[in-house]
C-alpha cells in the first residue's frame, strides 16, 4: 500500500533503515506502490535525480536483457550528509505486475553531474562486471523471505521449494560455476534440484525425480551448513537454467531464522546471487 509520508515511513531515523525484510512481497491483484531509499555521500547536493526501477525473476546471474520496466520517479534533490532520503511512490499497476512468484527488483539512479548507466551498458561483459563492483549508480534486491513450514502440498514433503535461474553471459558462452552456502540448523535437509542434462555437464551424481512433470530433473544433496561448489563448465551465451533449492527445517526450528543463497562465480570473481532467508509465517496484521 501507499503510505502518506515515505519519509518518516522509511526513511532516517524509522527504524526501518536496515530492514531485510522490509517490503519484500509485492501483492498480486491490485496497484502496488515501490520506493527507492538512497544516500548522497558526495560534497554537495545531488538534484534532479532520477530513479528507474525494473523487476526480473530471481537469477544469480541478473543481465540486463532478463530486466522488465517497472517504473521511475525524480527527487529534486538528494542532500548530502549520508542520510537516507526516500522517493515518491513509482505506482505499479496491477495489469503490469507478473504472475505470483519470487522477484527481484533493480534500480538505476542518476543526478546532474553523475548520470546513471542505460541498460544497455551492462550487455558488455567488462561493463557489467565492473557495474555490480565498482558503480554507485545501480543495485538489486535479489533478496527472498520464504516460510519455512513446508505448503500443504508440497514436493518433496516435508520440504519449501525456491526456485531461481542461472543465466549465461548476455554476449558469449563463458566458464563459470554455481556455489551454495546454507546456514542451516542441525538435521536440516537441503538438496538442490536440475535438469539432468546440466547434471551430466556438471559430473555431479543426481537422482532423478519421479512424476512425469519432472522426468528430466533430479535432486543432488547439498550441505546443510557450509559451502558446496560444483565444477566450472560453460555457460552458454543467454542460457536461462530452471533450478530448485529445495530445504527442509526440523518441526522444532521453525521458529527461528536461517539463511541459504546461490551464487555465480567467474573464476574468484562473484558475479550475482540470489538469498533467501526462511522464516517463520508472519502473523496476520
Amino acid at each position: 500500500n501507499a503510505v502518506a509520508d515515505p519519509q518518516a515511513a522509511f526513511g532516517q531515523g524509522s527504524g526501518v533503515e536496515n530492514s531485510a525484510t522490509l517490503g519484500y512481497e509485492a501483492e498480486a491483484g491490485q496497484d502496488n506502490f515501490v520506493y527507492v531509499r538512497m544516500r548522497n555521500r558526495g560534497g554537495s547536493a545531488a538534484n534532479n535525480v532520477e530513479a528507474t526501477v525494473f523487476w526480473a525473476p530471481p537469477s544469480t546471474l541478473l543481465t540486463p536483457d532478463q530486466w522488465n520496466p517497472l517504473g521511475s520517479t525524480t527527487l529534486p534533490s538528494v542532500p548530502t550528509g549520508d542520510q537516507l532520503t526516500v522517493s515518491d511512490a513509482i505506482q505499479w499497476q496491477a495489469a503490469d505486475i507478473p504472475a505470483p512468484g519470487h522477484y527481484c527488483f533493480v534500480a538505476l539512479i542518476g543526478a546532474t553531474g553523475d548520470p546513471a548507466p542505460a541498460p544497455a551498458d551492462f550487455l558488455d561483459w567488462d561493463n557489467f562486471r565492473s557495474f555490480i563492483r565498482n558503480n554507485n549508480n545501480v543495485t538489486w534486491r535479489n533478496f527472498n523471505v520464504v516460510n519455512n513450514t513446508p505448503p500443504a502440498g508440497a514436493q518433496p514433503p516435508g520440504f519449501v521449494a525456491m526456485p531461481f535461474l542461472m543465466a549465461g553471459a548476455p554476449d558469449k558462452a563463458r566458464r563459470m560455476r554455481l556455489e551454495i552456502a546454507s546456514r542451516l540448523p542441525a538435521k536440516a535437509e537441503a538438496m538442490l534440484e536440475m535438469p539432468l542434462e546440466w547434471a551430466e555437464l556438471l559430473k555431479v551424481a543426481i537422482r532423478p525425480v519421479k512424476g512425469a512433470d519432472r522426468e528430466r530433473r533430479g535432486v543432488v544433496a547439498i550441505k546443510p551448513a557450509g559451502r558446496t561448489a560444483f565444477a566450472d563448465v560453460v555457460f552458454p551465451a543467454k542460457a536461462r537454467i530452471p533450478m530448485r533449492l529445495i530445504v527442509k527445517i526440523p518441526e522444532d526450528m521453525r521458529k527461528q531464522e536461517f539463511e541459504i543463497y546461490a551464487r555465480q562465480m567467474y573464476g574468484d570473481e562473484e558475479v550475482g546471487r540470489v538469498t533467501w532467508r526462511l522464516a517463520p509465517p508472519r502473523k496476520p496484521q
